[in-house]
């Protein structure tokens, strides 16, 4: 096996890890971007449609930062329930190729702005 996809593993297994701990701080290096769209909880982890996306792109989701007591707090008023369905603007950050979550991209969420029980317009007036 080579080294480098022994290294690719190892990235992978971090990124896992960290998604299961609840952190306060998360990886500074990547750019923080406004994000809306919705979000969706099940067994497999929680995933996010970006607006403009029409329904063809998912993105794994972990919380870092003030985002890990907003969404631990969430389901109290029926938001990020698993099976449910709900509509996000966050602050959050994109990851690349050095870092994927199961099935693909990942999103770093640093901070909910808004989340609340989908509407037909969603995504028309998101910022």
């Amino acid at each position: 096996m080579s080294r480098l996809v022994v290294m690719v593993g190892l990235g992978v297994l971090a990124v896992l890890a960290s998604a299961c701990a609840a952190r306060t701080t998360g990886p500074t290096q990547l750019p923080v971007e406004l994000f809306a769209g919705h979000v969706v909880r099940d067994d497999s982890g929680t995933w996010f449609t970006p607006c403009g996306a029409g329904g063809s792109e998912r993105w794994w989701v972990t919380f870092v930062d003030a985002a890990v007591s907003q969404a631990r707090t969430a389901p109290a008023s029926d938001q990020l329930v698993s099976g449910g369905r709900s509509f996000v603007r966050w602050r959050a950050s994109r990851t690349d190729e050095r870092l994927v979550g199961p099935g693909g991209p990942a999103l770093l969420v640093r901070d909910i702005i808004e989340i609340r029980s989908p509407g037909a317009s969603d995504c028309g007036h998101a910022f």
